[in-house]
């Protein structure tokens, strides 16, 4: 896969991640200011991709791993007969391709649903990487950690809830974790379209609208499009009766970046 062409290579880009608004969740959050000033360019470039581009494709080989630093990405599995699950949207911040270090092949597809650039680590820069900075390392495995939490609170709640639950903690899951990159979480853009939500959260189209309806007549949302502005969060608490996801809610409030592990018991 040839990324020549929508490669951005910048000349100091040791400034440019001591100075990255999201360098506190980037994977090389943990080496410090004064380390950070002796990477050398060879470990890390940019990359630019327009909307609809592919970072990846399922069965591409593996080259590295990008940190989003603005945009948002959406990863779906392609299976033979052409049926296609979305799996995850990544938000600025967050590390992609790491589907590809169980056997050198990506798994998922990976597409940009908006404007994106990305750091990229090539797999040679991240041995040297991991050489020199061991505190990267850490990083990368604290990652796949989070993707596998994420994974299975997603399956528990398309066992578990039913779809307007779903919808409703969709919501509140997706505004916190804006919060956490200094996104306003009562008002913002849903970025993929209703039939990717929908698939992801395994309802149907009209389900979906019905339910984002519903959650207008009890003034949780004021939906327009895909702007969604939160008016009050405790008729979900309610309906979910979910103590777990209110102390999420709560514990969210002023930590720029911080999100609560995934407790299994979302439901009393």
């Amino acid at each position: 896969m040839d990324f020549s062409s929508r490669t951005v290579m910048y000349s100091n880009s040791s400034s440019l991640c001591s100075s990255c608004a999201y360098r506190s969740r980037c994977v090389i959050n943990k080496i410090s200011a004064n380390e950070i000033d002796g990477l050398s360019r060879s470990f890390i470039s940019r990359k630019a991709f327009h909307e609809g581009q592919h970072l990846y494709r399922r069965g591409d080989p593996f080259v590295g791993v990008y940190s989003l630093r603005y945009g948002t990405v959406k990863n779906e599995l392609v299976f033979r007969d052409g049926v296609t699950q979305v799996t995850h949207f990544s938000i600025p911040g967050e590390v992609l391709g790491v589907d590809g270090l169980g056997n050198d092949r990506h798994q998922l597809d990976s597409i940009c649903l908006s404007s994106v650039e990305v750091c990229s680590i090539s797999i040679q820069d991240i041995n040297g990487m991991t050489k020199n900075f061991p505190e990267f390392m850490g990083n990368v495995t604290s990652t796949l950690s989070a993707l596998l939490n994420i994974s299975y609170a997603h399956n528990y709640d398309l066992v578990n809830l039913n779809s307007l639950e779903r919808v409703a903690d969709f919501l509140i899951g997706y505004s916190n974790r804006l919060s956490t990159v200094g996104f306003d979480r009562d008002n913002f853009i849903l970025p993929m379209s209703r039939p990717d939500l929908a698939n992801y959260l395994g309802v149907t189209i009209e389900t979906l609208s019905r339910s984002l309806t519903h959650l207008e007549k009890i003034n949780v949302i004021a939906a327009k499009n895909r702007e969604i502005r939160f008016i009050s969060r405790e008729p979900i608490f309610e309906f979910l009766n979910s103590v777990t996801l209110r102390e999420k809610h709560e514990l969210m409030k002023g930590k720029s970046h911080s999100y609560p592990p995934f407790d299994e018991k979302r439901k009393p």
